[in-house]
Formats: C-alpha cells, structure tokens, sequence
C-alpha cells in the first residue's frame, strides 16, 4: 500500500512540475461565411436580440468599450463580411474593453475566439488566466500577419477569425482590448469550455486506482482479521 501512496505522490509532484505552455492562437482569414460561422454558439454577438447593446449573458460580463451598426468614419468600421446592419464591439484610443467569465472562474475555459475587423497595429489583445493574470498579449501585427496592420477595411487579411487556446496547465478566464488609434472592433466572442488534459486524464486514473486498491486492501486486512481472530 506503501508503494501505491508513493507513486501517486511521485506522479502528483510530476503532473505539478509540467510547466504552462503560452497561449496559441489560429487565425483565419474573413469572408461573409466566415463570420457568420464566428457567430455560431458566440456568448457576445452584441445584437440587440441577443444580449443586447449593453446586456451581458449569463456567467459573462463586459466593461468598458462602445457597440455600433454599421461603419462610421474615425470611429468604427463594421467587420468586413458582416451584415449592413452587424452590431459590434468598438474600442477607440485609450479605452480598454475587459470581457470575462464569472461563474467559471476557477475551471476556466480552453479557447476563446471572437471575429475581429479592420485590425491596426495599435490594437491589442490579451488573453486573461486564474485570477485575471494576464497569459499572452498581442499586437494587431501580430494577428494580421503576414498581412500589414493597417486597419484595411475590406481585405480578408485585416478581418480575421481568432481562435486562441490555453496550453497545459492553463485556462482563460477572459479577454482584454485596448488601442492607441481609434477603434479596435470585435465582434462574435465565444468562450468554449475547457476539456481536460491527457495529463490530467491520467492523474484521474490513478487516483481511481488508488481508491480502489485501498479498498481491496482494507477488505483484505478486515477479512483475514476476522479468520484469525
């Protein structure tokens, strides 16, 4: 029984001693198909019969950040591939726009993705961990290449899907906008539960293990007391 205690604690110290691998994240570049496919299961699609222009859904909030239709020059520029009438996400210079989980703050989620239009090199997005810590941030240079960040409006390169995803040892708890020109827009933000590690998997396992051999073993104790009593 020794033994089963020792290993397990030697696998709980190995499992504990994995180091948190960075964020990645995927881009795709935009098209009508593609934007609308963003907005499948999306918790903010920022229309007003959803969760409307200020509304949160339930387990998420917003702070910060403006929503508009349509394009309006030197303030936001609807998302290329989007309806006419798209409502969205704008965040102009020296605003910041925190989305975040609330009712899963300590488990977390895997992946967050969101639709973003005309992407300058001012912007900036940073993905949030346990405890808002912030685990990754990134420029509009880097979401757009190899495209340059120029908040082209009608290129598929500067309107991308962004789909970024926690490594091992990680969840994401939110996100952050800000930008130092006038606007970052956002829009279809989703938030996909997290789904356990093989690493964690495997502790699972073995701590299954354990239990069930302890209990073999306590029977096996008790029965042979019994006989020689």
């Amino acid at each position: 029984m020794k033994k089963i205690a020792l290993a397990a604690v030697t696998a709980a110290a190995a499992f504990a001693a994995v180091p948190a691998a960075a964020v990645t994240f995927q881009a795709t570049d935009g098209s009508t198909t593609v934007f609308n496919a963003s907005a499948v299961g999306a918790q903010y699609s920022f229309e007003t019969s959803t969760t409307g222009n200020t509304g949160n859904p339930t387990g998420f909030v917003r702070t910060g950040g403006s929503v508009m239709s349509g394009s309006s020059a030197g303030v936001g520029a609807n998302p290329f591939g989007a309806g006419s009438d798209n409502s969205y996400l704008y965040v102009q210079a020296g605003v910041t726009s925190t989305i975040s989980a609330i009712t899963t703050a300590i488990t977390g989620y895997q992946n967050i993705s969101f639709y973003m239009g005309s992407i300058d090199a001012g912007n900036t997005v940073q993905l949030l961990g346990a405890g808002g810590a912030v685990l990754k941030s990134y420029t509009g240079s880097d979401l757009a290449a190899p495209a340059s960040a120029q908040g082209q409006q009608t290129l598929p390169g500067t309107n991308r899907l962004l789909s970024f995803t926690a490594g091992a040892g990680e969840v994401l708890t939110g996100i952050r906008f800000t930008s130092t020109v006038n606007s970052l827009e956002a829009d279809n933000v989703r938030f996909t539960a997290a789904v356990p590690e093989p690493a964690t998997w495997a502790m699972m396992m073995l701590g299954f293990a354990m239990v069930g051999a302890g209990m073999r073993y306590r029977s096996r104790k008790s029965a042979v007391k019994f006989v020689t009593a």
